[in-house]
């Protein structure tokens, strides 16, 4: 994945969460000394803080700030995750709840429902990555809304993977590294409880093009650490673009419908008016 198609990849997870889209008590990521670890007790005790789930769910507030723009764009969602099955981000209406458009996405299908255009597009993983000109990894994607560790192109690590890992710290932070086979960088930085409350990806260190952020972390319905705040920064050709999406009410392993029939009525349309559509928010 060249820089362009870095660029592209950020373009369009902004473009995604723009179109698609009771607080708990809050834990404040606070430095304090790391304990004594080798890398590879690193690494898995990094990942046993992540949260386990089959299901995820949750409504969320969105909100989006580009540099070239002045105004902020802010909407309501809920986003709904089958681990390594399905990402299903939807809009709603506030307060009525009801879904205004939905994008589905799968390890071999991404599938666009526009409610109020009575609409939709379809298309295999394998033809959106040729359209839209990037490697897209379902598998990385969950990771990121889930506050996962993970190497590109993997579903999921174990504990002979730990060597695909550089790894440095100093007294509060660790900071693992791991680059894909086209000389795209991938930093984890955890704190002193081995949350992770950073992932960034780059070509090139002076000019990050994705920044994760994670912070706020509260209790899930199964009482365990989850980010309730996570901040994207995302650079783009003459643009800098942040989002902001605040969760509330994270439930684990839950039962919900995962029937994404495309409903009787709706009309095809090709995938790339709705990257076109995407790309027309920013």
């Amino acid at each position: 994945m060249n820089r362009n198609r870095i660029y592209s990849f950020s373009l369009l997870l902004a473009g995604i969460i723009v179109l698609f889209a009771g607080c708990k008590t809050v834990r404040p990521t606070i430095p304090g000394k790391l304990s004594a670890m080798g890398k590879e007790e690193r690494i898995a005790s990094v990942q046993y803080q992540s949260i386990p789930f089959n299901t995820l769910s949750s409504s969320l507030r969105f909100s989006v700030k580009q540099q070239t723009k002045k105004n902020t764009t802010s909407a309501n969602a809920r986003l709904q995750i089958v681990k390594d099955k399905i990402i299903r981000l939807s809009l709603r209406i506030p307060i009525l709840g009801t879904e205004l458009a939905r994008i589905s996405i799968t390890p071999e299908q991404i599938i666009f429902i526009d409610r109020m255009n009575k609409r939709y597009a379809s298309e295999s993983m394998q033809k959106f990555q040729e359209i839209a000109k990037f490697d897209f990894d379902f598998y990385s994607l969950q990771a990121l809304f889930t506050n996962q560790l993970f190497i590109p192109g993997k579903s999921s690590i174990t504990s002979d993977d730990y060597a695909a890992f550089k790894w440095s710290e100093d007294q509060s932070f660790v900071k693992l590294n791991t680059m894909d086979n086209q000389g795209i960088h991938y930093d984890f930085i955890s704190d002193s409880g081995d949350r992770i409350i950073q992932t960034e990806m780059y070509k090139n260190k002076k000019e990050t093009n994705m920044n994760w952020q994670y912070n706020d972390f509260g209790s899930a319905s199964n009482n365990r650490s989850f980010p309730m705040k996570m901040t994207v920064e995302l650079t783009a050709p003459k643009d800098f673009i942040t989002l902001n999406l605040i969760f509330n009410n994270v439930d684990i392993d839950t039962d919900f419908e995962t029937d994404d029939s495309i409903p009787p009525g709706y009309q095809p349309v090709k995938i790339e008016q709705i990257i076109q559509l995407i790309q027309s928010f920013l």
